[in-house]
């Protein structure tokens, strides 16, 4: 989490969720919408805490107090971490608000707004276990698995279909889903999602004429797939939350549907519209060419405005000889009256026979050094062990993950 708790003792990384949120409520009441659809992941984390919650749902009120219905689908982060437990979500449907509902399973859900009826073709997250059981795998190798999944992830869909369809009547509908499809652009770590874990589904699963639309969640970076109609659209998450996503805009989109003249509900117009979320900025700073390090990076700094409220990172390549000479403690006192946050600083001395190797990172963190050296697929075994003591289902699915993500590093194509 790239943040700090402020003087009000709230964190900068909350600040930036509500911000975003109140962005969204913002746009949603001024341009008088008929509803707002969160596909999933309302929270970073399984277990939210309370602040989070609370402002969360604070902003859901605000929207139906306004007239705006809202649906919340179930995403992977939504679901409870233990089996039996509760969601967090889960109160809402609790307390029965009129124009909220929370779906965590597979239906369609008709949200009565102020211009008619919305049909929802809803498809939460769907792990392995709610496709197939311990005992239809028995006998099964991976491909099998997932082509299993894959299939009946599907008919779920070719259900909700025929559900709307059986509705009739002259109310648009739109699928809204949190699902992976094949061919979408993943965000850093996103490119070991695993489809033994869950499945991965066509575009032409989804693409049905039933709906006007096909609303995703899930992937973190916004994207249409394909170019065929109905527009199935992945909005990406409203907030920027690692470097990963530091070039990439984040946003919402507001959707209008209208009528073809031969009746049909479709897509008239898609906008997406920016947050003011935190920027993400990577400085890479070569000083090996300066008389005065120091100051020759205090120059550079101070002409850099996209540092001003951002969260940053600083990366600085010394020569050989100028050990010692950068003030490390002066460029973060520097760098941290402007940034929301600076996650790390780190000098790189370039030798003859080691080329730029990192020297000394932040050092508020004294095991930084000792994990940039390590390899990554090293990083990931040792972050699957510390997730599989408290998630069972990491430690059966470690050995997997890990073989993925070997064969994505040895890839031609793997950055």
């Amino acid at each position: 989490m790239h943040g700090r708790r402020d003087a009000d003792g709230r964190h900068s990384q909350f600040k930036d969720f509500v911000r975003c949120l109140d962005c969204m409520v913002q746009v949603a009441r001024e341009r008088q919408v008929d509803a707002v659809v969160f596909t999933g992941d309302a929270y970073h984390y399984t277990r939210p805490d309370p602040l989070s919650q609370r402002e969360f749902l604070r902003r859901v009120l605000a929207l139906a107090e306004s007239g705006i219905s809202v649906l919340l689908l179930s995403g992977n982060h939504d679901l409870p971490p233990g089996y039996g437990e509760a969601a967090a979500l889960d109160i809402v449907n609790l307390f029965k608000v009129e124009g909220i509902e929370f779906v965590r399973h597979p239906k369609v859900v008709t949200l009565r707004t102020k211009r008619g009826a919305l049909h929802v073709a809803c498809l939460p997250y769907l792990p392995r276990r709610a496709l197939i059981t311990v005992e239809e795998e028995r006998g099964l190798n991976d491909e099998q698995v997932c082509s299993l999944m894959a299939a009946r992830a599907a008919e779920m869909v070719k259900r909700l279909c025929q559900t709307v369809q059986r509705l009739g009547g002259d109310e648009p509908a739109l699928l809204a889903g949190h699902i992976w499809v094949d061919g979408v652009a993943f965000v850093g770590s996103e490119r070991i999602l695993s489809p033994f874990a869950e499945p991965a589904v066509s575009p032409g699963v989804l693409r049905q004429q039933a709906f006007a639309y096909v609303a995703l969640g899930h992937i973190h970076r916004h994207q249409i797939v394909g170019a065929m109609t109905p527009p199935i659209v992945y909005a990406g998450n409203m907030g920027r939350l690692s470097f990963d996503e530091e070039k990439d805009d984040k946003g919402f989109l507001v959707v209008e549907l209208g009528r073809s003249p031969s009746g049909r509900w479709g897509v008239e117009d898609l906008q997406f519209v920016p947050t003011p979320t935190r920027p993400f900025v990577t400085v890479r700073l070569d000083l090996s060419s300066a008389a005065d390090p120091t100051q020759f990076a205090l120059n550079a700094l101070a002409g850099d405005r996209r540092l001003d409220g951002a969260v940053v990172r600083l990366f600085v390549t010394l020569a050989e000889h100028q050990r010692g000479q950068l003030n490390l403690a002066t460029l973060r006192g520097e760098l941290e009256k402007r940034v929301d946050y600076l996650a790390a600083v780190s000098v790189q001395v370039a030798t003859e026979h080691n080329g730029d190797r990192p020297l000394l990172l932040d050092p508020r963190d004294p095991d930084a050094l000792n994990r940039v050296l390590q390899r990554p697929l090293d990083l990931l075994h040792q972050w699957l062990m510390e997730r599989a003591t408290t998630e069972p289902s990491i430690a059966q699915r470690r050995e997997i993950l890990l073989r993925r993500a070997r064969a994505l590093m040895d890839s031609p194509n793997a950055p």
